[in-house]
């Protein structure tokens, strides 16, 4: 076989590659994290009482930062599909991260020290924890999915930022049913939370993510 037919027929068989669009992926992945919140929270109830507890700064703090975190990240992710991308610009993740810090030192300093802690037990941590991370791992699976059609130089990278922006979507939907209002509590656990989706999404990252 002559070279130019091995080419011609190699061409013929190459499948062509459909486009890659981000705000389809964007759309994709947010209508999981809608779905799988939307879903925990038809079988498991919004707190009582949502729309007046939403109006303690404290309570409305819980939904909102990570909201704007979810916001910030995903577009940083969905950056990373492209081999020309730069470097995010990680600074723009502090304001939220260090209002949840201040939060966070808000409540230790005016709680006495009976009542800083006074919301941990083995369940409440394990409900926290498990729920976010278990609620993450269908919109992570979606998004790690469709940025595979990308070309990221920096899976790991591409992968925590995925990790990081689906947590914090779905810490979002979770904290309308969370009733652990203190800012030690929650920024303590709802973070490692975080972390720990984020990490993940590094490790799929490395794995998936590299070409």
């Amino acid at each position: 076989m002559k070279t130019d037919d091995l080419i011609g027929l190699l061409a013929a068989d190459a499948a062509p590659q459909a486009p890659l669009r981000p705000v389809r992926i964007a759309g994709v992945v947010l209508a999981a994290i809608l779905a799988v919140a939307g879903l925990f929270l038809m079988l498991a109830g919004v707190r009582e009482g949502l729309a007046a507890a939403l109006q303690q700064p404290a309570v409305l703090a819980k939904t909102a930062l990570p909201l704007v975190l979810a916001g910030l990240a995903f577009p940083m992710a969905l950056a990373q599909l492209r081999p020309d991308a730069v470097r995010p610009r990680w600074w723009g993740l502090l304001p939220p991260a260090m209002a949840a810090a201040g939060l966070w030192l808000w409540g230790f300093s005016v709680l006495s020290p009976a009542e800083r802690f006074a919301d941990v037990s083995a369940f409440s941590v394990t409900e926290c924890l498990g729920l976010i991370v278990t609620l993450s791992i269908l919109p992570l699976a979606v998004l790690i999915a469709k940025m595979r059609r990308g070309a990221s130089v920096a899976p790991a990278r591409a992968g925590a930022l995925a990790g990081l922006a689906v947590a914090c979507g779905i810490t979002t939907g979770y904290s309308l049913f969370c009733t652990q209002d203190n800012p030690v509590f929650y920024v303590t656990w709802y973070g490692l939370a975080i972390l720990l989706v984020t990490v993940l999404g590094a490790v799929l990252g490395l794995r998936f993510l590299r070409w």
